[in-house]
């Protein structure tokens, strides 16, 4: 009720003032009958000038709200990579020593992001330290459901990609996590589950050290010199 008589008396304020500006108009310059037809050919106008407005505005609004929406899931992002992605990708690029012929140099993330998109990411189960995998998924595994329920991540397809990929690894392992041998077909199934988040995992490291250079240079400065590919 308080924003209604807010509105009615800056209304009623902007419309006095324009009967007021007319009212001047015509005693310094008389001419009522131009004063009246100026003022309509005017009027005449405001309809393109509130939709001109209008979009623009709409225009700022959704641009403003799309940076905020950017800003909270970069913030889930960093989240993520603190809590489990770190460890993970540094795990999994420990199990494979062909990343490292690709030189990679996150100074230049446009070079690295062609090169890593381009790679083929096969890995083989034998090299992976499972203990420690299913040790860091499965303490893992309620911020990994956290995430994957924020609305704000099915704006993000990369991550939620990384995210259901790694769900899909993280439920693999809790159907076998009693067994004391893995099968064969065990192994192979849970072989391809790890490539899968293997290459969507680095494709989003790549989108991570982004958003640090353009908002947090210090702390990508830090990410390049300690990161998952170096650490091994």
């Amino acid at each position: 009720m308080k924003n209604i008589k807010h509105y009615l008396l800056i209304s009623f304020i902007l419309v006095l003032l324009s009967f007021m500006m007319f009212f001047l108009h015509y005693l310094v310059f008389g001419q009522l009958e131009n004063t009246i037809y100026y003022s309509l050919m005017s009027l005449c106008f405001i309809p393109i000038n509130t939709l001109a407005v209008t979009l623009v505005f709409d225009k700022l609004v959704e641009r403003q709200a799309k940076r905020e929406r950017l800003s909270k899931l970069n913030m889930l992002v960093g989240l993520f990579f603190s809590e489990i992605g770190f460890g993970l990708l540094k795990l999994i690029v420990a199990a494979d020593s062909k990343i490292y012929s690709l030189n990679l140099d996150f100074s230049d993330l446009k070079t690295s992001d062609i090169k890593l998109r381009n790679y083929e990411h096969n890995l083989n189960f034998d090299n992976i330290n499972y203990s420690e995998l299913k040790k860091l998924i499965l303490e893992s595994k309620n911020i990994i459901s956290s995430l994957i329920g924020n609305e704000s991540v099915l704006e993000h397809e990369t991550f939620a990609d990384l995210l259901m990929a790694l769900m899909h690894l993280r439920d693999e392992i809790i159907f076998v996590k009693h067994k004391e041998y893995l099968t064969e077909e065990d192994r192979i199934h849970m072989e391809g589950d790890l490539i899968r988040v293997y290459k969507a995992l680095t494709i989003q490291w790549i989108g991570f050290l982004s958003h640090l250079k353009q908002y947090y240079p210090y702390q990508y400065s830090g990410a390049i010199k300690f990161n998952p590919f170096t650490l091994n």
